[in-house]
C-alpha cells in the first residue's frame, strides 16, 4: 500500500501505508500542506504498516517545515518501531513539543 496522509479533522491527520527504502514516496508527501489549527497540528502514525529510517527522515522534514511556518507539529499513536528509531538515533529533541 502506498503511503498517504489523510485529513481527519481540523489540524488532525493520519499517516497510512508503508514508508521505507523499498517503497516509492508519493510526491504529495514531500510537502503535504499540513494546515494547523490554533498554532498546531497532529499526525497519528498508527496507520503506518511499515516504516524505517525513511519514515523518520520524512517526519523530521515535516517538523522542520512546520517550525518554518510557525506552528507546532506533534505525533500521536507512534508505533514502537518509530519510537525505537527516534530513541536510538538521538533525534528525540526534534520531536519535543516546544515550538
Amino acid at each position: 500500500m502506498s503511503a498517504r496522509l489523510i485529513l481527519q479533522g481540523p489540524g488532525r491527520y493520519r499517516l497510512e501505508g508503508a514508508i521505507h527504502f523499498g517503497a516509492p514516496l508519493p510526491d504529495e508527501l514531500q510537502a503535504p500542506g499540513i494546515e494547523p489549527v490554533a498554532g498546531s497540528a497532529t499526525i497519528a502514525l498508527d496507520g503506518l504498516e511499515q516504516a524505517d529510517s525513511v519514515a523518520l527522515a520524512l517526519l523530521i522534514e515535516w517538523r522542520r517545515q512546520a517550525r518554518g511556518r510557525g506552528f507546532r507539529l506533534t505525533l500521536a499513536d507512534v508505533p514502537k518501531r518509530i519510537a525505537a528509531l527516534i530513541r536510538v538515533t538521538g533525534v528525540g529533541p526534534v520531536f519535543e513539543d516546544a515550538p
